[in-house]
């Protein structure tokens, strides 16, 4: 669900995994709590109430916002992304190619570019 499914995206989640093993300062693992309220986020975030605009309270947001995606997304929608883009003001949407939810693993050269760009406008 991270990579997209050509061989070159399955090359790509090879090479991750391998850099991601190479890491000294590793992440620690996220608790049984955050991994609960992060899945209770994501439903709520998919499937919001009838009537309910769940991307409302965005527009609050002041700071430039980058919204990065892969166009096959299976865990979140990728069209989701989209409505992010639309209801945070000063954000700018970037939708990788044959990439799902982890595009900027699966395109870190790319990403680091356009990280770089964003933060220094």
């Amino acid at each position: 669900m991270f990579f997209g499914r050509s061989e070159a995206a399955k090359q790509a989640g090879k090479a991750f995994w391998e850099r991601r093993h190479q890491r000294a300062d590793q992440d620690p693992p996220s608790s049984p709590a955050v991994a609960q309220a992060q899945f209770e986020a994501a439903i709520a975030y998919a499937e919001p109430l009838p009537g309910e605009n769940p991307y409302a309270h965005m527009n609050a947001i002041t700071q430039p916002t980058l919204v990065l995606n892969g166009e096959n997304d299976v865990m979140i929608a990728s069209i989701n992304s989209w409505h992010l883009a639309q209801n945070i003001p000063n954000a700018q949407l970037l939708i990788y190619p044959d990439a799902g939810h982890g595009a900027q693993f699966q395109y870190p050269e790319r990403f680091l570019k356009h990280a770089i760009q964003f933060v220094d406008e």
